[in-house]
C-alpha cells in the first residue's frame, strides 16, 4: 500500500515525503496553479482520492508549514480536515490553547519540567521569554521550543525516498572479553548482511554497530542463619 499511496499522491504534486508508517507530507506550492484550486481545495481532493482508491478516511492538515499541518493529523477522529490560514492571528489562535506536549520535540520529561513552572499550554510558552526557556531546558532545546511555539518551522517535504535498512545480531551466552571472539562475530555478521544485500541487488551507504553488555550477575546469597542454634546433644 505505501507504494500505491505514493503514486497516488505524486499525481497531485511531485513534492511528496512518505512518513512511516502511514503518513505523508506534501508541498502544494507548485500544485496550486496546476489544479486551479487553493491549498484547502487540493487537500480535500487528496482525501477524496484516498477514500476512493483505498476505502480509508484520512485526516489532513493544511497550513503554511509542515509542523502546523502535521499537528492536527495526530488527533482523532479520522476523516477530519484542519485548515490554518497563513496569518499570525490564525496561527496564534490554533496554537495557543493546545497542550505544549503536542509540539514536536516535547516528550514526557520536557512536558513535566515545563508543567512544574506552570507552562501547560503553547500559549503559556509563548508568553515566556526565550532566554527563560533556555535556562530551563538548555540553549538548543529552549530556542527550538520557542520557535515552534511561535509557529515557526523550517522543515520541507523531501521527496527523496527513505533508504531501507536491514539488521542482524549475535548474542553471546555470557559477557565475552576475548577480542578473537569479537572479531569472529563481527565477520559473521558482515558476511550475512553482505549476502542479503547481494541477493537483493542493493548496496549499503552506512553501517551502524551496537554493542550491549549484559548486567553483571549478582552473587548468590547464602541462606540466612537461624537466630538460635540448637544446643549440642539436643534433637
Amino acid at each position: 500500500m505505501p507504494a500505491r499511496l505514493r503514486r497516488l499522491l505524486k499525481d497531485i504534486t511531485p513534492r511528496v515525503q512518505m512518513i512511516e508508517p502511514d503518513s505523508a507530507a506534501l508541498d502544494l506550492t507548485g500544485a496550486i496553479p496546476y489544479w486551479k484550486r487553493d491549498a484547502r481545495g487540493i487537500t480535500e481532493l487528496v482525501q477524496l482520492r484516498v477514500l476512493a482508491h483505498f476505502g480509508l478516511r484520512s485526516s489532513a492538515g493544511c497550513a503554511p508549514n509542515r509542523m502546523l499541518a502535521a499537528m492536527p493529523c495526530a488527533l482523532p477522529p479520522p476523516g477530519q480536515r484542519t485548515v490554518v490560514d497563513d496569518s499570525p492571528e490564525a496561527i496564534a489562535s490554533f496554537l495557543r490553547p493546545r497542550p505544549v506536549r503536542e509540539l514536536p520535540g516535547v516528550g514526557a520529561k520536557m512536558a513535566t519540567t515545563l508543567g512544574e513552572y506552570g507552562l501547560h499550554t503553547i500559549g503559556d510558552v509563548v508568553d515566556v521569554p526565550q532566554l527563560t526557556l533556555q535556562r530551563l531546558l538548555g540553549a538548543r532545546a529552549g530556542r527550538a521550543l520557542h520557535g515552534h511555539a511561535q509557529g515557526r518551522d523550517t522543515q520541507v517535504a523531501d521527496s527523496t525516498q527513505t533508504p531501507a535498512s536491514i539488521s542482524t545480531d549475535h548474542n553471546f551466552a555470557r559477557n565475552e572479553l576475548d577480542p578473537a571472539q569479537h572479531r569472529r562475530a563481527l565477520l559473521a555478521l558482515a558476511d550475512e548482511l553482505g549476502a542479503r544485500l547481494r541477493s537483493a541487488g542493493q548496496i549499503a551507504s552506512g553501517l551502524t554497530c551496537t554493542i550491549r553488555w549484559s548486567h553483571a550477575q549478582r552473587p548468590r546469597q547464602r541462606p540466612a542463619r537461624p537466630d538460635r542454634l540448637p544446643a549440642p546433644g539436643l534433637p
